[in-house]
């Protein structure tokens, strides 16, 4: 499933957060020092069934009122949850109605109790109502069982008085396991071998006892298998599993020590220490391997796995971190399992808290995220200030991580006052962190761009959008503003495949519709930039090109659609730029980026309407969640540079790009000055 919506309510500084819509992949919480952005991923990171509160955790001048309540019916968290394609076929034999669910509401109480919902349509929900697995007969199977033994030890007593003085020893192990709770399968074997063993340690018997002390262990094995087989069919617990985990990174509790003793790390890794356990996850690891390399003498041997645990550690950290080529290294003692990291400046190993903050930061981080990822299971990661200690450009590396390398069914929350943790043209995923007054408490929303003094509040979106456009003037010829968020990674990926030759001069910026007043054009326009704009060939589109006419941008600066590709659909039909692309090449990347979905998805033969348009009904009908245009076009992006395009794709793009081209040439061709 994946996170739509999350509300936090009565939790420290925040008496309701309001209603807040998460982002498909990332969300970017800013705001000033103490208005509670790390707490509301605090708050977040309670999601799951562990995690319990105290009295602490409730706003102080509301503790007294809250205190008088029930504590199950103090709401702390509710989150919505949307279906994803994998989720249908195990969720559909738990819940009959499933293709009536628009989402699952999930409520975690104070008392730490959640309570499980259906959202059917707005304002419609109904309790969702999983009943464990009825292990009523077999609990009264194992007390039938245990009665009839006491009767037993009852005459046997009465026969043989060597055992009568040991018979209330025998009665209250009895007595003891029948008034169990057989509910937790964790501790029913536990229960059953206890048990055994203590009635077999009971002095006094003779061979008959033994024999009906045998029979009767041998019953209650039986009838705990049975109810250990019910209990793996349960289906809350099914459901619970299709829920994301909250995984909440620590630079303090994920930092990599230079060694562990091995003896005490093999018996509780995330004890003696949670960052070299995560470490060793990413190498493939285990404890096994690690004890079996710590007590040999096969130098050779051990050497080879060193050189081989060094290979798949350092390759993936090197993928996203720029700064320099770093190499992890580890080394197995006796007592001891090392590591120590080098770098193409410095050969010399020095020990991981011997590196740089920022470096040591990376690290942790790099092995939390990576050991903690599953394919499988959702994954929610919730990062307070990530890279706080390292330069932007080691903090670009960190965003370009968490939007690539991550798997699809991952989403990121993370707080930040960095500029380089912001994309500027994709503002749609921050949010803003406020603390209110009149004891309101703390409220986070979508961007509001203010005057005075809340102006602060927006700096790091401020520096972010000055960054950009500084890299524009000083790094590229030419611009592109595209339209919407989705129509950049196309462009980028279009003069990437079809005109290569200007890729390095052309920066492609969107989306300019998420921009108030024009900001960006009316930047570029008074700058006298060299810059086209891109608009699709719908109302929107259209409505734009209204706007920019008003903002006193030229025609000869504005590329649309239908203009650039005359001919491709009837006179006064829409369609957009995903349109150019073939329906084979375009579902081709939807299944790039539903791969789940890709069983169930056909490739539409024709499409009457937006391509797009029709995926989002389909995708809606048949799986009953939403569809994404942007994370479908970063995968058309992605196969654009790998040469995957087909003929129909690369005809339609190129002759976009070559208008687009054209405009930005004659700018400059106007102005006197040779393109370069």
């Amino acid at each position: 499933m994946k996170l739509r919506r999350i509300l936090v309510q009565n939790y420290r500084s925040i008496v309701d957060s309001g209603v807040i819509e998460i982002e498909d992949r990332v969300t970017v919480l800013i705001g000033k020092n103490e208005q509670g952005k790390t707490t509301f991923l605090k708050a977040l990171a309670s999601a799951g069934p562990r995690p319990t509160y105290s009295s602490s955790d409730l706003p102080n001048h509301l503790r007294p009122t809250l205190e008088d309540r029930s504590p199950g019916e103090i709401p702390i968290l509710t989150l919505w949850l949307a279906l994803e394609p994998s989720d249908k076929a195990p969720l559909s034999k738990i819940i009959p109605d499933l293709g009536s669910v628009e989402f699952f509401k999930i409520t975690k109480f104070y008392d730490g109790h959640r309570l499980y919902q259906k959202v059917t349509a707005p304002g419609q929900e109904e309790s969702l109502e999983i009943p464990p697995p009825n292990i009523e007969p077999y609990a009264g199977q194992f007390r039938r069982h245990a009665t009839a033994l006491k009767e037993k030890l009852v005459v046997h007593a009465g026969r043989l008085p060597a055992f009568a003085p040991h018979l209330p020893q025998a009665q209250m192990a009895i007595d003891q396991f029948s008034t169990a709770n057989f509910r937790e399968a964790g501790q029913l074997e536990n229960l059953v071998n206890t048990l055994a063993s203590a009635l077999t340690s009971v002095p006094g018997q003779d061979q008959a006892i033994q024999e009906d002390v045998a029979a009767f262990i041998k019953e209650i094995q039986g009838v705990c298998a049975q109810t250990l087989q019910l209990m793996r069919d349960d289906r809350k617990k099914s459901f619970e599993e299709t829920l994301p985990q909250f995984v909440f990174h620590s630079a303090t509790s994920d930092k990599i020590p230079n060694e562990v003793n091995v003896g005490d790390f093999i018996k509780d890794p995330a004890a003696v220490s949670r960052g070299m356990a995560n470490l060793c996850g990413v190498a493939g690891l285990s404890m096994q391997k690690i004890q079996e390399l710590s007590a040999s003498t096969d130098t050779q041997m051990r050497e080879g796995y060193e050189d081989h645990f060094r290979s798949k550690v350092s390759g993936g950290i090197n993928e996203f971190w720029t700064q320099e080529t770093y190499t992890v290294h580890f080394r197995f003692d006796r007592e001891k399992m090392s590591v120590s990291i080098s770098d193409g400046a410095y050969a010399r190993r020095i020990p991981p808290l011997d590196r740089s903050d920022g470096f040591q930061w990376y690290l942790s981080f790099y092995a939390a995220l990576i050991n903690e990822v599953s394919q499988i299971r959702p994954t929610v990661f919730l990062l307070d200030n990530p890279g706080l200690e390292l330069h932007p450009d080691g903090q670009r590396d960190i965003k370009r991580f968490l939007e690539e390398k991550l798997p699809a069914n991952a989403q990121i929350v993370y707080v930040t006052h960095s500029p380089a943790m912001i994309d500027p043209f994709n503002l749609e995923q921050v949010r803003q962190v406020e603390l209110k007054g009149d004891m309101q408490g703390t409220k986070v929303g979508r961007l509001a761009f203010k005057e005075g003094a809340d102006l602060d509040l927006l700096e790091p979106v401020r520096s972010a959008i000055g960054a950009s456009l500084a890299s524009s003037l000083i790094f590229n010829e030419f611009n592109v503003l595209a339209e919407g968020a989705a129509d950049k990674p196309i462009l980028e990926g279009a003069f990437g495949h079809a005109n290569s030759e200007v890729r390095g001069k052309i920066l492609v910026n969107g989306s300019i519709a998420e921009t108030r007043d024009g900001f960006l054009v009316k930047f570029y326009q008074r700058a006298h930039l060299p810059f086209a704009v891109y608009l699709d060939a719908d109302s929107s589109g259209r409505r734009l090109n209204e706007s920019l006419k008003a903002w006193g941008v030229p025609d000869e600066k504005i590329v649309p659609l239908d203009q650039a590709v005359p001919g491709l659909r009837e006179p006064g039909q829409d369609f957009e730029l995903e349109d150019l692309l073939s329906a084979d090449f375009y579902h081709l990347a939807v299944q790039e980026a539903y791969p789940e979905a890709k069983a169930t998805l056909e490739t539409p033969a024709a499409v009457a309407g937006k391509r797009t348009k029709y995926y989002e009904e389909t995708f809606r009908e048949r799986h009953k969640i939403g569809f994404n245009k942007r994370r479908v076009a970063e995968k058309v992006k992605a196969l654009l540079m790998a040469g995957k395009a087909d003929q129909e794709t690369a005809d339609n793009l190129r002759k976009v790009t070559d208008v687009i081209w054209q405009k930005l040439h004659a700018q400059v061709a106007h102005d006197g000055a040779p393109p370069r």
